[in-house]
């Protein structure tokens, strides 16, 4: 069979299992890490649930059980590409310091969603900037994309300007995109990359 007549699988994806930077130590989640990311999302709930809009799966019940069943599919998403979850590990400690990760992937026009939260404790500490440029480097070097973006909360200010930071544009605010709870209509800030 001709090589180019076959399509892309991107199973097939040679990816390192780490990403590394001065401070920190990224990886796909794994079976038993569900206490880790229990432990940092209580710590971090009350921030998170400031944004229902764009931070729905926060407003649930949060159980031990549901973080270790997020890790244990994380893990196999990431084997089938379809997802890209990393637990950011500080280097020095091993202690658990946020989430990042590449979402709603679109791998024939390779354009990948970012997406962050970072534990409480280690809000303000640089570690997630320098978190989101390691998976953003990942998603250019080693998935090959040509469009990164996002989307935050117009009352988020700290994460539309974390997507400021790390290079990427904003691209406009989509008015009403989603509502809260109680069915108030909320704006959402698009941020983007394209290379």
């Amino acid at each position: 069979m001709d090589a180019a007549a076959v399509p892309f699988d991107p199973v097939l994806l040679d990816l390192p299992d780490e990403l590394h930077t001065e401070r920190l130590v990224l990886r796909p989640p794994r079976a038993g890490d569900g206490r880790t990311v229990f432990a940092s999302l209580l710590e971090t709930l009350p921030e998170l649930r400031r944004f229902p809009a764009s931070l729905l799966w926060a407003q649930a019940e949060q159980t031990l059980p549901m973080a270790e069943v997020f890790c244990r599919r994380s893990a196999a998403q990431f084997i089938l590409r379809t997802d890209f979850a990393f637990m950011v590990f500080e280097r020095a400690t091993g202690e658990h310091v946020a989430q990042c990760g590449l979402h709603r992937i679109s791998w024939p026009y390779r354009v990948f969603e970012i997406g962050w939260w970072c534990r409480a404790r280690w809000q303000r500490t640089g570690r997630m900037t320098e978190a989101v440029r390691a998976v953003m480097d990942f998603a250019w070097r080693d998935c090959g994309a040509r469009r990164i973006w996002c989307l935050a909360d117009e009352r988020n200010e700290r994460s539309w300007r974390m997507a400021e930071r790390v290079g990427l544009r904003y691209e406009g605010t989509l008015v009403g995109e989603r509502c809260d709870p109680d069915g108030a209509p909320c704006d959402m800030r698009a941020y983007g990359l394209t290379r």
